[in-house]
């Protein structure tokens, strides 16, 4: 027998299912190996543990599109709440530095009789809502500096009234 011979003889594969040769020759079919010929995507066994191995499946090209979209929404979404409270630390931190000037004034009035430390404007803050539509809008929202002094003064007064309402 030639070399060649020899090496046309049925090939023993790892799993131990007979393969034979391809060689152009009609009669020489070759015998898929299983391990192969199986494209089924459920779980199969192994011959020699038993256990299942998982079959992965690929994901399509719109499945990879929406997972990437549904990403970018939750970051949209919680940039949005990011402005709104970095938003909101601002109005406290104004509202602070109004309170500050209050008390520094009152120092001011007591030393030099000036006390004007601190002028105020209107002024609005960033702000992100949401349409019923679900879009996004980027507006601004305006803050009342003399909110506090109102409701200060508003309070005083029931007490007042209050307090001349009761009989002695």
């Amino acid at each position: 027998m030639t070399k060649l011979q020899a090496s046309l003889k049925v090939v023993q594969t790892k799993r131990g299912e007979d393969r034979q040769p391809v060689k152009g020759d009609a009669k020489h079919q070759r015998v898929p190996s299983p391990a192969i010929a199986n494209t089924d995507l459920r779980p199969r066994k192994t011959t020699n543990s038993g256990r299942l191995i998982p079959s992965l499946r690929v994901k399509t090209y719109q499945e990879l599109l929406q997972e990437h979209l549904n990403e970018k929404l939750k970051h949209l979404e919680a940039q949005a709440t990011q402005v709104n409270r970095l938003s909101a630390e601002l109005e406290a931190a104004i509202q602070e530095l109004k309170a500050i000037s209050a008390q520094v004034n009152t120092d001011l009035k007591s030393l030099r009789g000036k006390a004007d430390i601190c002028e105020y404007k209107a002024t609005s803050l960033p702000y992100v809502g949401q349409k019923l539509d679900g879009s996004l809008v980027l507006t601004a929202r305006s803050i009342d500096l003399y909110k506090a002094e109102r409701e200060a003064s508003s309070l005083a007064q029931k007490l007042r009234r209050r307090t001349r309402k009761k009989p002695r």
